[in-house]
């Protein structure tokens, strides 16, 4: 299989990935129909949807960016005119770049395994950015779990930690 051949494979898989989060995200109820609706439910309702509305919006744009990203690589791959050290390069992001794809999906995948609700991170060099969905603020116990989680699968030691609510 050769570099082209590759790199369409793993951009139809982020895609499909996405496709799969996003009719998920769009069947799930809006509301709770046993639940009440009173002034505190709706209160924190709200809240809730706007965090959910938040981690949403920000994979659908992180996925965006990417996608965006890799076409522009894969086209200056894919260029006749491109010299062949310009063509190498490319090749080089576009491997580290699907490469920390899919570090952060595995990361947020492990992390929701341990019972956060939901989770967004970003690799960005030797730095991870981890945002999680949470009621209360992260217990020192919840951040060291996410800083070993990330240190052990990324083998990154700077780790910021973002509580959303």
């Amino acid at each position: 299989m050769n570099k082209k051949q590759t790199g369409i494979i793993v951009a139809l898989l982020v895609l499909i990935v996405f496709a799969g989060y996003l009719a998920s995200k769009v069947n799930n109820p809006l509301y709770d129909a046993n639940s009440s609706l009173d002034g505190k439910s709706a209160a924190s309702y709200n809240e809730s949807q706007a965090t959910s509305n938040y981690f949403t919006e920000a994979k659908l744009s992180r996925e965006q960016s990417n996608a965006k990203t890799c076409q522009t690589l894969q086209n200056l791959i894919d260029d006749e005119n491109t010299p062949e050290k310009e063509k190498e390069k490319a090749a080089e992001e576009y491997r580290k770049l699907a490469l920390q794809l899919d570090q952060a999906k595995k990361l947020e995948s492990k992390l929701k395994g341990y019972g956060f609700e939901d989770v967004i991170c970003y690799i960005e060099g030797d730095k991870v950015k981890v945002f999680v969905k949470t009621q209360n603020e992260l217990t020192e116990k919840q951040r060291k779990l996410i800083k070993d989680v990330v240190m052990s699968s990324t083998n990154i030691k700077d780790v910021d930690i973002i509580a959303k609510k």
